[in-house]
């Protein structure tokens, strides 16, 4: 006996066997958060940075900044690299497009900024470690301006005129406690 299927039938049911994969869903939107998402997500962050130094085991990290796997991998997304299920340890991309905001150094003080690259929190952080070094003393003026004179941050110029920096620290306008900005409530 011969079946004859409609052309029309035909067709839905290629279509049909094409689409049986599973479809990922979009990353998350950081500004349409909520406060509790947000200190997840930074504690994501932190993970993943962890994680690409090399500090310690994944489930290690898992519990020092206090995530579940399906919550790391659900915030972090692709930073993470798949290993955990072959044998292979889970490890980190190299660089990632995660929101961070920070701290930029402005002429009038330290001002909040929104940034997507891991690499200009890298920038923005050897900068503050070689600030501190200025105030401190173990680091002189024209090693500083040398350093950091013309150095662009987001498309933006890092503040580097050490004698204003000094004039600032000593009007205490240069209040640094963590590199990251705080725009959630203070715990």
């Amino acid at each position: 006996m011969l079946l004859l299927i409609p052309e029309r039938r035909l067709r839905y049911m290629s279509k049909r066997k094409g689409n049986s994969r599973s479809i990922k869903p979009r990353s998350l939107r950081y500004s349409s958060l909520t406060e509790r998402e947000k200190a997840t997500y930074d504690r994501t962050t932190n993970l993943v940075t962890d994680l690409r130094r090399g500090e310690s085991s994944y489930t290690e990290l898992l519990r020092k900044h206090h995530l579940g796997s399906r919550t790391a991998r659900k915030y972090a997304g692709r930073d993470i690299l798949l290993g955990g299920t072959s044998g292979k340890p889970v490890r980190a991309s190299k660089t990632d497009r995660r929101v961070r905001d920070l701290l930029f150094p402005m002429p009038s003080g330290d001002v909040p900024i929104r940034t997507r690259s891991s690499r200009d929190a890298t920038k923005l952080s050897n900068y503050y470690n070689d600030r501190e070094k200025l105030l401190l003393g173990k680091l002189h003026l024209e090693e500083f301006e040398a350093k950091w004179h013309r150095v662009h941050v987001g498309g933006e110029e890092l503040f580097a005129d050490a004698a204003e920096i000094l004039i600032m620290a000593d009007a205490d306008v240069l209040k640094m406690d963590r590199l990251y900005a705080s725009v959630g409530p203070q715990r």
